[in-house]
């Protein structure tokens, strides 16, 4: 296999096993309304109406019929029979994912670097002997750590969704 094909491959490995970390949604059975008793008062939700409005904000009360939402200009107070749906936002993992890209970036600039220094062995111009780990892991680190953070976290995850 030539320098550049070894190159690409272990560049694939990097975005795919970053991608493989990427937090998939879980959708409970969400036609329960008792489900919105979980969420803590204060946690940041959407709530979908029945006219096509959302609103968004933190969760106030829940009770048997109603919901309470603090949106930015007040506090509303939703029946349950026009809510649609209830979503709630995730926690974000971007510093884990940062964390992960910056490791998985850093081990994949070692190898190419490893593999650029090798081939430079015996080479005339090669005045610096480990310039390819040197310069090559760095960097692998550095677009490890912005694939990262660019990776989507925490998201909307359903709670409820209207029978």
């Amino acid at each position: 296999m030539t320098k550049p094909g070894i190159a690409f491959g272990i560049a694939a490995l990097l975005f795919a096993g970053l991608a493989g970390n990427a937090s998939a949604q879980q959708h409970a059975s969400t036609g329960n309304w008792d489900g919105l008793n979980q969420l803590a008062p204060g946690a940041g939700i959407r709530v979908a109406l029945s006219g096509g409005r959302t609103v968004r904000g933190n969760l106030s009360v829940v009770t048997a019929d109603s919901l309470a939402i603090q949106t930015a200009a007040s506090q509303e107070t939703l029946s349950r029979t026009e809510i649609k749906k209830v979503e709630s936002k995730g926690k974000s993992h971007r510093g884990r994912n940062t964390l992960i890209g910056l490791a998985v970036g850093a081990g994949a600039g070692l190898a190419i670097g490893a593999a650029v220094d090798h081939s430079d062995e015996g080479s005339h111009f090669n005045i610096v002997p480990n310039a390819g780990k040197e310069v090559i892991t760095p960097l692998g680190a550095i677009i490890g750590a912005i694939v990262g953070v660019l990776i989507p976290t925490g998201g909307w995850r359903e709670i409820y969704r209207a029978p």
